[in-house]
């Protein structure tokens, strides 16, 4: 008889319509991962009856549950799905401006680090929503140099932009030009979203299948000499086992993106408003607070309900100043932009995370014989005061993937 090896293990999934009810076994999709801790979980109960041989007479199964993560390296385009339903939005498309809307045309000047875009006509950056924090792209300038390439605004108002990097400083330029937030956008919403998930053990063909599964949070891992790992926390409504005809339970998967992985080399760093070199590692953390409930005459809750999002983390940097120290003594709220590159193409496809309301909530350091000196803070995200017409989202956090 066979032994299911950990390497063949398939996982698939696909987006229910209904909660709880399979999804359609034709619209299979394959995930990516490095390992899967899913299964289905039974509460149980005993007798409590007093018996003269000292003993319990019975035990019992009670309420189901499928519990666990999927662990993998992120990487463009593979978790969009599992993200849009840790966030509870809905990627959108990002926003754009032309001649159409700024007819007397842009100009690009530039100091140190950054780039002032300047925008003439009668338009607004704001009201068409751009947001500090985008990363965009230009196309069609006159200086070539400044075109396509990954900017990130870091300062905005209705007629201007500063980005980071610098590019070319150029006249002012009319005709012929475009400045657009590179792919889609993705903020904390509370549409609910719900995945039949299935560990597909080819080796002995079977599977467990999970139903009802939402996404309780996830976190996200960066470390300097590794990829960027990002692990989901799975809470679903029930599990099955199937074996034989009907192992998979997905007749169609289509293939999982092969896309680039991230990782902490390549990308960048804001932190507390100011691009920085020295951060040694960075971590995020998204907690939906989801449970299950149990009813009379049920063995599995009748949904996975939503509890409050809370975003936490930890960054550790070397000890430059004591900038970061002060922000945490003096209770000041800072800016955290973690932007995760690929390794090659041009322009490098990117996944961005951009939280411009961060308090620290503690700090640690470690002061060893040698080296330099490595200040923790642990973190906490705050809902940012933004919206429609101002310079930033209304949201803990925005996810920005360059993919559309």
């Amino acid at each position: 008889m066979a032994i299911q090896s950990s390497v063949s293990v398939d996982i698939a999934y696909g987006v229910e319509t209904t909660f709880g009810t399979a999804a359609t076994a034709t619209a299979g999709k394959a995930l990516r991962r490095v390992s899967t801790s899913l299964t289905t979980q039974k509460e149980s109960f005993q007798s409590n009856e007093v018996r003269r041989d000292l003993q319990v007479s019975d035990l019992r199964h009670g309420m189901r549950s499928a519990r666990g993560s999927i662990e993998g390296e992120l990487s463009i385009q593979s978790y969009d799905d599992l993200l849009e339903a840790a966030f509870g939005g809905t990627w959108t498309a990002g926003v754009s401006v032309d001649p159409d809307d700024f007819a007397t045309g842009v100009t690009v000047t530039t100091v140190g680090e950054t780039s002032l875009l300047t925008f003439a006509g009668a338009g607004s950056l704001l009201t068409a929503g751009f947001k500090v924090g985008d990363v965009v792209r230009c196309t069609g300038l006159t200086a070539a140099a400044n075109n396509n390439l990954n900017l990130r605004i870091v300062a905005l108002d209705a007629t201007a932009m500063t980005v980071y990097p610098a590019i070319t400083a150029q006249a002012q330029q009319a005709e012929d030009w475009a400045v657009a937030v590179a792919g889609k956008k993705l903020l904390l919403g509370t549409t609910k979203r719900s995945f039949t998930i299935e560990n597909i053990y080819t080796d002995i063909d079977e599977s467990e299948q999970f139903t009802g599964c939402r996404i309780n949070g996830v976190s996200i891992n960066c470390q300097p000499n590794g990829m960027v790992t990002s692990t989901f926390d799975v809470l679903g409504q029930n599990g099955s086992l199937r074996k034989g005809a009907q192992s998979p339970y997905f007749t169609t998967i289509a293939d999982a993106p092969n896309t680039e992985i991230v990782s902490g080399l390549n990308g960048a760093l804001r932190l507390a408003g100011q691009e920085v070199g020295i951060v040694t590692a960075f971590d995020l953390s998204l907690t939906n607070n989801m449970s299950v409930a149990g009813v009379v005459g049920k063995n599995v809750s009748p949904d996975v309900f939503a509890g409050r999002k809370v975003l936490t983390g930890n960054v550790s940097a070397y000890l430059q100043d004591g900038s970061l120290i002060e922000a945490f003594l003096d209770e000041e709220e800072v800016d955290i932009v973690a932007q995760l590159l690929t390794a090659s193409g041009s322009p490098q496809d990117f996944i961005t995370l951009s939280m411009q309301r961060v308090k620290f909530s503690s700090n640690t350091k470690t002061i060893g014989a040698e080296g330099g000196v490595i200040a923790q803070f642990a973190y906490q995200a705050l809902l940012a005061n933004g919206g429609s017409g101002t310079n930033l989202d209304a949201t803990t956090i925005a996810i920005q993937r360059s993919n559309s």
